[in-house]
């Protein structure tokens, strides 16, 4: 307050009309001091003074009003926020439910080939095992079968050399007949030939030839082989 006036800075923090009409009240209550004018002045004074507290009453009414309208505003728009943001988190909720579920089927996508795999590995492992056992009885057969080949080669070898002492006694055979005169000679009857002919060519009798031959009669033909006495 500078000279019975008071300044706005008495009140901090009071807005401007606020503060206009706290300054009004405290003029008012200094007026109730001693008298220092006329009557007229005071009356026209007090009069100035209440229709200025009307003004800041009213305009205080009205900032109210329109910090109430303000806060309404500002609540509304609070709770607009809060929807948005409960409808953002809602919509990010269900993105994440959305994501996690398909994050679910792919791990059960994931479990289901993994599964299939292990029954396509024990498979393998089965068949695996059933390939090394047949395998070792395929060598175990071809080890049989190579003894019985290796066998049959000695057999073969026994075989090749009794065929070669069958080749050498048959050879000393052959020498030994070769060695031996033959009692016949073989003759093919030629056309315009007969027994007494035949016989008479070779120095020999009918009858032998005859017998020599098995011939019951003297009808021979053409082409005929005969055998015919050497001695």
């Amino acid at each position: 307050m500078r000279d019975g006036v008071t300044d706005r800075s008495d009140f901090p923090g009071m807005c401007e009309k606020c503060g206009f009409a706290a300054s009004v009240i405290l003029a008012l209550l200094s007026a109730c001091s001693p008298l220092r004018t006329a009557p007229s002045d005071e009356k026209h004074q007090w009069e100035f003074t209440l229709h200025e507290v009307q003004t800041s009453l009213d305009d205080v009414k009205h900032d109210i009003n329109c910090f109430q309208t303000e806060m309404q505003i500002l609540d509304g728009r609070i709770k607009y926020y809060e929807n948005a943001l409960t409808h953002l988190k809602q919509q990010d909720i269900e993105k994440l439910e959305v994501k996690l579920e398909q994050c679910l089927q792919g791990l059960r996508g994931l479990e289901k080939k993994w599964s299939l795999l292990e029954e396509s590995e024990d498979k393998k492992r089965g068949d695996f095992k059933q390939l090394a056992s047949h395998a070792n009885e395929t060598i175990t057969a071809l080890s049989q079968f190579k003894e019985r080949i290796q066998e049959l080669e000695r057999e073969i070898l026994a075989q090749n050399r009794r065929f070669e002492e069958i080749a050498k006694v048959k050879g000393s055979i052959e020498t030994l007949a070769k060695s031996l005169k033959a009692p016949y000679k073989m003759y093919k009857v030629l056309p315009g030939d007969s027994l007494e002919k035949i016989a008479a060519a070779h120095r020999t009798k009918v009858e032998k030839i005859k017998k020599l031959n098995d011939l019951d009669r003297d009808l021979i033909v053409v082409g005929q082989e005969l055998k015919i006495p050497t001695n």
